[in-house]
C-alpha cells in the first residue's frame, strides 16, 4: 500500500522486455518472492492530433524496431502467445532496406551493394574495396583496431567510409567514429564478400546478401511489437506489479527503494533496468559513471491522408547526407497495414506538408491514409532544437520525396527519449563493467539495454533474455552469456 513499507526477495524496476523477461521466468513464484515495479520511462511524448492517437495511428514509438531471436526459449514463449488458437500469429518477414545517396536509393547494405552507386563513388569505392582486401592479406591477423574509423577504413577504404559510415554513424549516435570502440562491429555490420561484392556491380545488380539475424524479421499479424510485450505483462500476477512508479530513492546499504508515491519497499535481491548512469547516480556511485556516453532520440511519426507513392519500400530507409535532420525513416503504413484507420475514418488536416498553417482545411474528411516514421539524433557533440524538430523533419522530408508539398497530415506524434543508444565507447566500456560488477556484489543485477549499457547486447531478443539470465544466475548461480557474447 502506498505510504506503507513491504518486505520482498527481489524487487524489479522495469517493465520493458528487460523486466517482463525476469518476471515470466519466475511466474510459478511471483507471488511468494516477487515485487515489479514498473517505472516511468526517460521519454517525453507529445501529441498533436484531432483524434484519440491509439484509435486513428498506431505506431513503435520509439523508432524502427525489428524482432529476430537468437534464443530457443525467446521462440518458444513467442509460439505460446502467437498462434492460429489465439487468433494472431507471428509473421516471417525479409528485410527491405534502403539508403538514400546521392539522390538515389541504394539497396542496403550499401557496401554490398557499391553499384548503385553514381559511376565516380562506385568507380572509388571498388578500387578501395580491393585495395583493402590486398592489404588485409599481408597484415597481422591478431592486429587490433585503435578504434572504429580505423577498422572501417581497413575493410571498404575512405571512400566509402566518406560517403557513408563515417556521417550515417554521427547522425544516429551523435557520436564521431574516431572515438567509438569496434569490437562488436562484427555481429552488428554486414562485412564486405570481395568475390560476390565484385559479381554485383559487374552484373549491375543490388541485392541484400541476407547477412545476419535481423535479414529476416519476425512482426506480429495483429497489434504490433507492443502486443508481444503487452501478451507478457497480462500473463503476470496484478497484484505484485505497481505501474507508473518512479524510484526517488535508493539505500543499497539497507536494501530499501522509495517511490515518489510514498511506497518503501525493502529487498533481498534487485533486478534493475533503468539506465545504469541513473543508477549509479541513485547509489552515490557517479564516478563510475564517467565515459559512459549514450545519444538522445526524437522520434517523428505522422499520419497522413491519400496514397503513399513509396509502396516498394516495407523496411526503413538510411540517410547518411547533411541535408536531411533525420537519419532514418520507415513508411510505417507499409511495415504494419493494421496500423491504420479504417479507410472511412474521418479526420481533419492538422496541416500541410509544406505549410505549418492550416486555415483552410479544416473539416473532416476519409481516407485512405498513410504513415511515416522518422527518426533524429541527439547528443552532447549534436544539439537538436526540440522546439522546431517537427518542422525540420517535415520539411527535410519534402526535400528528399518522402513527402509532397500537397500532403495532409492528419497526426503528429513526437517522443522525445533522453535515453536513445549506449554507445561503445573508448573508455567506456571498461567502466561499465566495473560498474556491473560493482552493483553485483551489493545484490543488484543492472541489465537490459541501459541497464547493462551494452549496444551489442540491446536487441530486444537480448534484452529479453538478459532478464531470463539474470533470474536464472540469481537463483541457481547459472552464469550469465548475453552480456557477455550476445
Amino acid at each position: 500500500l502506498e505510504g506503507q513499507a513491504a518486505q520482498v526477495d527481489v524487487i524489479i524496476i522495469g517493465g520493458g522486455p528487460t523486466g517482463l523477461g525476469a518476471a515470466y521466468r519466475q511466474i510459478p513464484d511471483f507471488y511468494c518472492w516477487c515485487f515489479m515495479v514498473v517505472d516511468t520511462n526517460h521519454a517525453v511524448v507529445i501529441i498533436i492530433s484531432n483524434y484519440l492517437l491509439y484509435i486513428s495511428y498506431i505506431y513503435s514509438y520509439y523508432g524502427y524496431k525489428t524482432l529476430s531471436s537468437h534464443y530457443e526459449y525467446f521462440d518458444k514463449m513467442i509460439d505460446a502467445f502467437y498462434c492460429p488458437d489465439n487468433g494472431r500469429v507471428m509473421e516471417t518477414r525479409k528485410r527491405n532496406n534502403f539508403v538514400y545517396i546521392r539522390g538515389k536509393l541504394v539497396k542496403y547494405p550499401v557496401q554490398s551493394n557499391l553499384g548503385g552507386l553514381p559511376v565516380s563513388e562506385k568507380q572509388a569505392c571498388v578500387m578501395d574495396l580491393v585495395k583493402a582486401k590486398l592489404e588485409a592479406k599481408e597484415a597481422d591477423k591478431d592486429k587490433k583496431h585503435a578504434n572504429l574509423d580505423e577498422f572501417l577504413v581497413s575493410e571498404w577504404g575512405e571512400t566509402l567510409c566518406n560517403l557513408f559510415f563515417r556521417p550515417y554513424i554521427f547522425k544516429s549516435w551523435a557520436y564521431p567514429t574516431g572515438k567509438l570502440r569496434s569490437d562488436w562491429v562484427q555481429i552488428k555490420i554486414p562485412p564486405a564478400d570481395l568475390s560476390e561484392d565484385l559479381k554485383r556491380v559487374m552484373n549491375d545488380e543490388q541485392e541484400d546478401p541476407g547477412w545476419g539475424t535481423e535479414a529476416e524479421t519476425m512482426y506480429p499479424s495483429k497489434g504490433g511489437l507492443v502486443g508481444v510485450w503487452r501478451s507478457i505483462s497480462k500473463s503476470l500476477p496484478k497484484s505484485n506489479v505497481r505501474f507508473k512508479n518512479e524510484i526517488s530513492e535508493l539505500d543499497i546499504e539497507e536494501k530499501k527503494i522509495v517511490t515518489k508515491g510514498g511506497l518503501e519497499i525493502k529487498y533481498k535481491q534487485l533486478i534493475s533496468t533503468m539506465p545504469l548512469t541513473s543508477l549509479l547516480e541513485l547509489s552515490g556511485r557517479s564516478d563510475l559513471a564517467e565515459n559512459m556516453v549514450s545519444s538522445s532520440l526524437f522520434v517523428v511519426c505522422l499520419g497522413v491522408r491519400g496514397a503513399t507513392n513509396h509502396t516498394d519500400v516495407s523496411g526503413c530507409i538510411y540517410y547518411p547526407e547533411s541535408d536531411t535532420i533525420f537519419h532514418r525513416a520507415c513508411v510505417f503504413s507499409n511495415y504494419d497495414p493494421d496500423s491504420l484507420p479504417p479507410p472511412d475514418t474521418k479526420l481533419h488536416t492538422i496541416r500541410l506538408a509544406k505549410s505549418a498553417s492550416n486555415e483552410e482545411n479544416t473539416e473532416e474528411k476519409a481516407g485512405p491514409y498513410w504513415s511515416l516514421m522518422l527518426e533524429v539524433s541527439g547528443g552532447p557533440l549534436k544539439t537538436i532544437q526540440e522546439a522546431t524538430v517537427v518542422d525540420d523533419v517535415i520539411r527535410d522530408a519534402c526535400s528528399v520525396g518522402l513527402l509532397r508539398d500537397d500532403d495532409e497530415i492528419v497526426s503528429i506524434h513526437l517522443t522525445e527519449m533522453t535515453h536513445g543508444y549506449p554507445l561503445p565507447t573508448i573508455g567506456g566500456y571498461e567502466r561499465v563493467d566495473e560498474a556491473l560488477r560493482w552493483l553485483k556484489a551489493k545484490d543488484i543485477w543492472s541489465r537490459g539495454r541501459f541497464g547493462a549499457f551494452k549496444y551489442e547486447a540491446g536487441d530486444l531478443d537480448h534484452c529479453l533474455i538478459q532478464g531470463v539470465e539474470a533470474v536464472d544466475n540469481m537463483l541457481k548461480g547459472i552464469p550469465e552469456r548475453c552480456i557477455r557474447e550476445p
